[in-house]
């Protein structure tokens, strides 16, 4: 009987009504598909700490051109997040 519980069978029930199961399915989809705010803001935020981080490897390799750029990038992203969150 394991193998029918997937598809809605049970031994004690009947089946689920096929619409249920689509309207269900499609729920699940639509709330992994969005983000919430925060999370936005948290991938963003990752992305000035990566910037940061590659800008640190750069001015270690004395690629100071390259350094500055990705600093400069960083920090035009940190603005823009303060400014969203306000």
């Amino acid at each position: 009987m394991k193998s029918n519980q997937g598809t809605g069978f049970n031994s004690n029930k009947q089946p689920k009504d096929l619409h249920e199961r689509i309207k269900e399915a499609e729920k699940k989809v639509e709330e992994k598909n969005e983000k919430t705010e925060e999370e936005n803001f948290k991938e963003m935020e990752e992305e000035v700490h990566r910037l940061l981080e590659d800008s640190a490897v750069a001015k270690v390799k004395k690629n100071v051109n390259e350094a500055l750029t990705k600093a400069k990038d960083a920090a035009a992203k940190e603005r823009k997040i303060r400014n969203l969150r306000e």
